[in-house]
């Protein structure tokens, strides 16, 4: 494995590898499909993804480990459904990244989508955003 990224879990700090490859593109993003995960803080929480240049402009998302803002966050993620993507890892080499959606200028705060997390395998880099079939919030409020 390269380079890492320490991330805060529920059950203490793992390493991510710094380059994310997409099994699919993201929504709205065809033809990007290698991310630099970025750490944006000392403690593992918030993140920036920016796609690789090769693919034409760049785009910038920002992450959270989703416990520290939604503690009681637990979705249900079909292990089946990983496996083909992630190969031979296991649920426990895989960590949970929400996507936020900074402030605006009105005031309101950063909103989290909680019903597509970005599933993150620890071992190879491997990322899937799931659309989950759940009643959670597609911009739920950060902090």
């Amino acid at each position: 494995m390269g380079p890492t990224v320490a991330v805060s879990t529920g059950a203490g700090q793992r390493d991510v590898p710094t380059l994310l490859r997409m099994v699919v593109p993201l929504p709205g993003l065809p033809g990007r499909t290698e991310y630099a995960l970025e750490a944006l803080d000392e403690v593992g929480v918030l993140f920036a993804i920016r796609s690789a240049p090769e693919a034409g402009p760049q785009v910038r998302l920002f992450l959270v480990a989703p416990h520290i803002f939604f503690p009681t966050y637990a979705p249900r993620i079909d292990a089946a459904g990983l496996d083909d993507p992630f190969g031979q890892s296991s649920p426990e080499d895989r960590v949970l990244f929400v996507v936020v959606r900074p402030a605006e200028d009105d005031g309101l705060p950063p909103t989290a989508n909680l019903l597509a997390p970005l599933v993150v395998d620890t071992l190879t880099g491997r990322a899937l955003q799931l659309v989950l079939d759940e009643d959670l919030p597609l911009r739920a409020p950060v902090g």
